[in-house]
């Protein structure tokens, strides 16, 4: 049996590792290769501390796609791509051009199962969305392709969407004092994901420490890994799961706690 491979397709260059590096880290260590595919070099981003800043402004881009290199290499992730569509205009950007880069990544990495952002976006960021709208297409699309050649395996057989729980949302504000007021500003507003709507809930406390050790590798994100740690801080569970909603094959299915249980040799026999 082939091996079993995971694959996500999200925004910035820190979504992977602040977002879901608990789950990548976890599925890397079992053996199973994850590649990740970020859409942007995230250049809006901040630059390091505002009072000292690590890059210029027109090097900002550079250099976050070299620390996800770097926070894919800390988590064991088999490969990082790392397009050139906007940071802050994906949803803007050509969206079969977007896709059709997709389907290309799919065709190389052959994932058997897909995480990309959820419908909020995580909490209403506008590149969030899109990602997650351009990746599901993208699967779409790939299955289409596959249809067409008779014999030829589909890769993505399960897709999760990344959500903030219902729970871990409300703790936010210990990290960012300012998130309620942020999320007001912002043309769609964080669902509240309690547990009965999720497809899974994974616990990740055992891959908490490599998880912080990858973030720190995002060295511009200064402000973001101190609200992170702030948070830890106050609550030791602050960062204890990770929750997705399944785009397919079942939405409505039992929640899980493994991505992979319904693919790996113990299930199909």
């Amino acid at each position: 049996m082939a091996p079993l491979v995971l694959g996500t397709i999200l925004a910035h260059p820190d979504d992977e590792t602040f977002g879901v590096g608990g789950t990548l880290i976890r599925y890397a260590s079992e053996g199973i290769a994850v590649h990740s595919l970020c859409l942007t070099r995230g250049e809006q981003g901040a630059a390091g501390d505002p009072d000292a800043p690590l890059v210029s402004r027109e090097l900002v881009g550079p250099a976050r796609a070299a620390e996800l290199e770097e926070a894919g290499r800390r988590m064991g992730l088999a490969s990082v791509t790392v397009l050139g569509y906007p940071d802050g205009a994906l949803a803007t950007a050509p969206a079969d051009a977007v896709a059709r880069d997709i389907v290309a990544w799919i065709r190389r990495t052959r994932p058997d199962v897909v995480i990309t952002w959820g419908p909020d976006g995580g909490y209403g960021h506008p590149d969030h969305i899109a990602a997650g709208e351009r990746a599901l297409r993208a699967i779409e699309l790939a299955r289409a392709d596959v249809n067409r050649e008779i014999g030829a395996p589909f890769a993505v057989r399960r897709c999760y969407r990344f959500v903030i729980a219902a729970d871990a949302l409300d703790k936010m504000p210990l990290a960012y004092p300012e998130f309620e007021a942020y999320v007001r500003t912002l043309a769609v507003r964080p669902e509240r994901w309690t547990r009965d709507r999720l497809g899974a809930q994974l616990d990740v406390r055992p891959f908490l420490e490599r998880k912080v050790h990858a973030m720190r590798a995002h060295r511009t994100q200064a402000r973001d890994i101190a609200a992170w740690e702030r948070g830890l801080q106050l609550d030791p569970d602050f960062f204890r799961d990770e929750a997705f909603i399944r785009a397919f094959p079942d939405p409505s299915g039992p929640l899980e706690t493994d991505l992979f249980a319904a693919l790996r040799p113990s299930a199909a026999s």
